[in-house]
């Protein structure tokens, strides 16, 4: 049974059902298989609450007002107007929103509880074997979006083709590389990497044969191309010496990719900013489908860190058995930080945990009695580490992918997007000086430093 079945016989929609997991939190792990198969516990957790869920598809399929949102989740307007106030929309506006969020999240966002579904899904004990940290919307919306790849039948039911080529678009360390990685695994294709240095090296030497390799590759059935940083390879500037070039090298990529029918090559490419290429590159035919990576929401950020922390360690490991002592492999030791984390990228938390286990391991090594300490100094001084890549530019590079998406897919994530914009925002002071405030770990009652803007004064970006 797949997820549309579970959906058809509960009686609602599809969506409803993909962003109730979402909104909820639910890890995929509970709900489906590696081949998308609906798993036995979720399918009796949905039978036997189907009277909420259909309230909550209910929901879900309209657009809510401050005063609707209130009806549903039995709180005052006030409440729900703060919740859109604090993620930066001005009172105002607020006051007269029509929104497609569910009213159960903005529930959950302002400290509601639903214990009978925490129950059914506890959080993860061992985060080293999920193979999808967060983005559950993420995969679902490519789940969709791939669709004409799983649903062989979709050309002669509703006459909707594969497209020819993808770009995903997102800030550097967004996780591109990755997304290319699971759609390939979603689809079953095999993944190959094409470097943009290969590309754009002496292309009038190289061009036969890199037309060679794609004959070659060809030969392989399902295979998926991937170009990195392919925004790069054909924006025309200054430093781009061979742009027509690499115009023309990409066109014999799309004219392979078209011809090849049967055995299915798929070409993507990876970008930052998508102004970049020619509307004929995103033209119909071509690269006609563009799939945004988000930066992680505060939640996945917290999830990010136990993840990449305890990844590949043996049960015995020094660091695992830290981690254990501290209480650190739970959400909530890591929700302060993750918090403080505004706008941090996969990579930046990568480097952040990765600063931490060295600071660590030194003082393991130091200490005989082995009794190490994960305390705020500790922490702050990984944190500042990991934050220098937070620079002006690539806040200016977020500023722009927001204004994408909010073109481009608006509708589909507009949490996504809300807390975003609610990022941004944080990163515009007024003046300095700028506030110092702390975030506290569980148990601790020291506060590790971290600059944030100043609520009052002039616009301008703070690192």
């Amino acid at each position: 049974m797949k997820l549309k079945d579970l959906s058809d016989q509960l009686g609602i929609s599809l969506e409803s059902l993909q962003n109730f997991i979402y909104d909820f939190n639910i890890d995929l792990g509970f709900c489906i298989d590696d081949n998308f198969n609906v798993k036995e516990e979720f399918k009796n957790f949905a039978e036997k609450n189907i009277a909420f869920l259909k309230k909550y598809s209910k929901d879900h399929a309209k657009e809510k007002t401050l005063s609707d949102i209130a009806k549903v989740i039995k709180v005052s307007e006030e409440k729900v107007l703060e919740f859109f106030v604090s993620n930066g929309i001005p009172e105002e506006a607020a006051k007269n929103i029509k929104t497609n969020l569910s009213s159960y999240l903005i529930h959950l966002y302002i400290g509601g509880k639903y214990d009978f579904i925490d129950k059914a899904f506890p959080e993860p004990d061992n985060y080293n074997n999920k193979s999808l940290v967060g983005y559950t919307d993420l995969f679902f919306y490519l789940n969709d979006m791939l669709d004409p790849f799983i649903n062989k039948e979709q050309l002669q039911t509703w006459g909707i083709s594969k497209p020819a080529g993808i770009v995903l678009y997102g800030p550097p360390g967004s996780g591109k590389i990755f997304w290319a990685r699971k759609m390939a695994q979603m689809i079953g294709y095999e993944f190959v990497h094409v470097y943009k240095d290969y590309l754009a090296g002496n292309l009038k030497t190289s061009k036969n044969s890199f037309t060679n390799f794609l004959n070659t590759k060809m030969q392989h059935p399902k295979t998926m191309l991937f170009i990195d940083s392919l925004d790069e390879l054909v924006s025309r500037n200054e430093n781009q010496t061979f742009f027509s070039e690499n115009i023309e090298l990409i066109n014999t990529i799309l004219r392979h990719s078209k011809k090849d029918i049967h055995q299915e090559l798929l070409v993507v490419g990876s970008a930052e900013i998508l102004s970049l290429f020619d509307d004929e590159i995103l033209s119909p035919g071509n690269f006609d489908m563009q799939i945004p990576v988000f930066p992680p929401n505060s939640d996945e950020r917290a999830q990010l860190i136990i993840y990449h922390l305890v990844q590949n360690l043996v049960e015995d490991s020094p660091l695992l058995n830290i981690l254990k002592t501290h209480k650190a492999l739970c959400k909530s030791f890591w929700e302060p930080i993750a918090n403080e984390m505004r706008l941090f990228s996969n990579t930046m938390i990568i480097d952040f945990t990765q600063s931490l286990k060295k600071r660590l391991y030194a003082l393991h090594r130091k200490d005989e009695t082995k009794n190490i300490e994960l305390n705020d100094k500790i922490l702050s001084a990984s944190f500042n580490e990991a934050k220098a890549k937070l620079t002006a530019e690539y806040i200016k590079r977020c500023a722009v992918f927001l204004l994408e998406a909010k073109q481009n897919v608006g509708q589909d994530f507009s949490h996504r997007i809300l807390e975003l914009e609610a990022d941004l925002e944080s990163y515009q002071a007024k003046k300095p000086p700028i506030n110092k405030i702390g975030f506290k770990q569980v148990n601790e009652e020291s506060a590790v430093i971290v600059e944030t803007p100043s609520p009052s004064a002039p616009t301008d970006l703070i690192i």
